[in-house]
């Protein structure tokens, strides 16, 4: 079972990662770059039930201030 504050810090996550998503498609990069970079971002949303909250945190501050994973 998953925590109501981990559960809402995936949520602001998964936000992040859809605006990430939409500068990523925005962008002048190749169909196979574009796919690549949105199932890196899939795969974090997905693995982040096993991260704790602060690295969650850590996350969604590198995605608000757009800092290379």
């Amino acid at each position: 079972m998953i925590s109501k504050q981990k559960r809402n810090l995936i949520n602001e996550l998964s936000f992040w990662i859809i605006q990430e998503v939409d500068h990523i498609n925005d962008s002048t990069k190749t169909a196979i770059e574009k796919k690549t970079d949105i199932k890196v971002l899939i795969n974090i949303v997905s693995s982040c039930r096993d991260y704790t909250n602060k690295q969650i945190k850590v996350l969604i501050n590198e995605l608000k201030y757009q800092l290379p994973f």
